[in-house]
């Protein structure tokens, strides 16, 4: 008797259309970029690597750094993210972020 193997793709599943995105920034020119770190990878590094090289790139780009905002683990239960996620959202709001950068490896 064969046994029957099955290969799970490393790509994960297709997803789904998704609706609500914010279209995407033509310049980061003069923008407030809020930083959301999820405790992984050096994060205090990338992250002020990532500021020093967007402000040679762009004029006028602010950052409201990592600290300010509430670390983002990864797991838990869906009831928690989501409540981290609102808070993450309203925060981002107060501070006039016109993007996020979200996670950091791991």
């Amino acid at each position: 008797m064969q046994e029957k193997m099955s290969v799970i793709s490393p790509e994960g599943l297709q997803q789904g259309a998704v609706a609500g995105l914010s279209r995407h920034l033509d310049s980061l020119d003069g923008k407030t970029i809020g930083e959301v770190y999820n405790n992984h990878f050096k994060g205090e590094l990338m992250f002020r690597t990532y500021r020093r090289l967007f402000g040679e790139k762009f004029k006028g780009v602010k950052s409201i750094a990592y600290d300010e905002f509430p670390i983002v683990y990864v797991g838990g239960d869906p009831a928690s993210q989501k409540k981290t996620a609102k808070e993450v959202a309203r925060l981002a709001r107060e501070r006039g972020c016109d993007a996020l950068i979200t996670g950091n490896g791991g």
